[in-house]
């Protein structure tokens, strides 16, 4: 019994071995697949690896079919073999093909898979087809690491909503911008950078028009590779965005949308018309108490199938998506900087955030010559 135990031990060992390796290969995709998962795929045979494949592209070819050719490829026949997989196979058409049938065709003797897909054209269809055709099937091998990593994906397939990350720089005591006198930058050059490849990574980066009309920010991503320029939105009810804002005039470098009220449309046809000009989408949305109602602007990202939205705004807009729950991950970047503010600067401290219990922080490393902390909203 001790033996056939060890035996057992030593199995589920190798498939997490192996599992982890598919899940490094799924994380190649992100920001170049959304709204479809990151996927990776392992085929191995022997403890040998014969190919692996990560979806690349959105349109492209799935995770499996890329490893199947690699092995191929390789020169290897797959048939009696297995297969590592993130995430179940798809059994339906998209883009491409359901990948189910690749898989079939391929003749593994087992297929592993990490987590069931939350998809309901598929969830569970694929392991359903793989069964019948006489392959072995083992689910939710390192099932945390990949619900962390498609925890973007789920909660779109789930909740129909794209994953928030609030992003902002503070001082140490919690200042979000320093007097004139001082440096314009808080965060170090290493997190500003840091910043630029997150908003490749995002469908959306959302600031409140009070940014727009005391920064004339451009809101692009910059001096890093791109692989996608994330849509600009802009939370302004009362449509007071200038036509004439660096903004504005950029919108051939990527899409910009002006969440607004009724109320705002009606009462500046001008520059309503004048943006529209521009290519510029308004966005007619409910208002709150607040402004722009978060949800509703939450629920229509969902249906346009976006993935990930990264919020770059000031304490008020921060403080509606923190507290309201909104946001799923915070990115806090806190700089060794402690001010005596001569004038009245924005203020918003991760401390206050922690100690408000919504919160749990779940990563921390340095960045430069500051120390980023990460949390996620609790279960």
């Amino acid at each position: 019994m001790n033996r056939q135990s060890d035996i057992l031990c030593r199995m589920h060992e190798i498939d997490e071995h192996f599992m982890q390796i598919a899940l490094r290969l799924a994380r190649r995709g992100r920001g170049a697949v959304e709204p479809n998962p990151t996927v990776g795929a392992v085929i191995v045979r022997d403890g040998k690896i014969l190919g692996e494949g990560w979806h690349e592209q959105f349109g492209g070819p799935h995770a499996e079919v890329n490893a199947i050719m690699a092995a191929g490829k390789n020169g290897h026949d797959t048939r009696g073999a297995t297969m590592y997989v993130t995430l179940e196979p798809c059994s339906h058409f998209g883009k491409t093909p359901p990948c189910i049938q690749a898989v079939i065709k391929g003749q593994f003797a087992r297929v592993i898979v990490a987590m069931q897909d939350p998809d309901e054209k598929v969830s569970g269809r694929g392991l359903a087809q793989l069964q019948e055709a006489g392959i072995e099937v083992a689910t939710d091998v390192c099932n945390d690491d990949a619900r962390e990593l498609l925890a973007a994906y789920i909660k779109l397939r789930t909740k129909q909503r794209p994953w928030v990350i609030c992003k902002w720089a503070q001082t140490s005591d919690g200042y979000l911008a320093l007097p004139a006198d001082q440096d314009r930058w808080i965060s170090s050059p290493e997190s500003r950078m840091k910043v630029h490849e997150l908003r490749t990574l995002c469908d959306g980066l959302l600031v409140g028009v009070g940014t727009v009309l005391a920064d004339d920010p451009l809101l692009t991503a910059r001096n890093v590779d791109i692989k996608r320029h994330p849509t600009r939105v802009v939370l302004d009810s009362s449509l007071k965005t200038p036509a004439k804002s660096k903004l504005i005039r950029s919108i051939g470098d990527a899409p910009i949308i002006i969440a607004t009220s009724q109320q705002g449309i009606t009462e500046n046809p001008k520059r309503t018309d004048a943006l529209r000009k521009t290519g510029t989408e308004i966005l007619e949305l409910p208002c709150t108490a607040d402004g722009i109602d978060l949800a509703a602007l939450l629920d229509e990202l969902g249906r346009r199938d976006w993935t990930h939205l990264l919020v770059e705004a000031g304490p008020r807009v921060l403080e509606s998506f923190i507290q309201n729950q909104l946001a799923d991950e915070l990115h806090a970047y806190v700089a060794p900087i402690h001010t005596k503010p001569k004038a009245n600067l924005p203020h918003f401290d991760i401390n206050d955030v922690l100690h408000d219990g919504k919160y749990v922080q779940t990563a921390e490393e340095s960045v430069g010559a500051d120390s980023l902390h990460v949390l996620r909203l609790k279960a």
